[in-house]
């Protein structure tokens, strides 16, 4: 059935022009999905397939996703993006493409690097407020984490209405480079605040 739907865009595509074809799809609690494939606008030039783990205390909420790469979001592209405060943690990970169909199949990204690397940053959190928090303690910071990040405003995660929330915590560069704005799952509304400062070297 892929095949046959698959076949129908690309004669669309060579009927209607030289845009680039696509995978889409969107799941929740899986490490792939799969969909159809989209013609995408012309100012696209990669498809993109991806990953995000978004942990709030025991909750985990694992998204896949695979589209036509926004423009705007092409700085994403090949950055590890995390940020680990007290009980909770955001990991986002995608691989970017720029032919046609090359982010079918399953979803291949490279996996969390846990390890610690010697930061530390402050601490605390709060799903009840969209003002900085306090910090209680510090956080160790693992792989490419050598940034803190303070982050509060309204935001929702994957498949959950928004709210507020207010962090502080290890992050990669990468985060505060491509910001939440970027996420596929975890989505921030107008008022919200990202800061970064360097980790501390323990």
């Amino acid at each position: 059935m892929r095949a046959i739907i698959a076949t129908v865009v690309l004669l669309q595509a060579l009927i209607t022009g030289d845009c680039l074809l696509c995978e889409q799809c969107f799941a929740l609690q899986t490490s792939s999905c799969s969909g159809i494939f989209k013609q995408c606008s012309p100012d696209v030039t990669h498809c993109v397939a991806g990953l995000e783990n978004n942990t709030l205390g025991t909750h985990v909420i694992l998204t896949a996703f695979k589209d036509c790469l926004d423009p705007s979001q092409k700085a994403a592209c090949g950055r590890e993006v995390s940020f680990t405060a007290p009980a909770a943690s955001l990991w986002t990970s995608r691989t970017c493409c720029d032919s046609d169909f090359c982010n079918g199949g399953d979803v291949q990204v490279p996996p969390p690097d846990d390890t610690p690397n010697g930061y530390i940053c402050e601490g605390c959190g709060s799903d009840q407020s969209a003002k900085p928090c306090t910090a209680t303690e510090y956080v160790q910071c693992s792989g490419k984490q050598n940034a803190c990040g303070t982050f509060y405003g309204t935001a929702s995660r994957p498949g959950k209405t928004g709210e507020e929330y207010t962090f502080k915590g290890c992050t990669t560069q990468d985060f505060c480079i491509a910001g939440i704005f970027h996420m596929a799952g975890m989505q921030a509304y107008d008022y919200y605040v990202l800061k970064c400062s360097p980790a501390l070297k323990v």
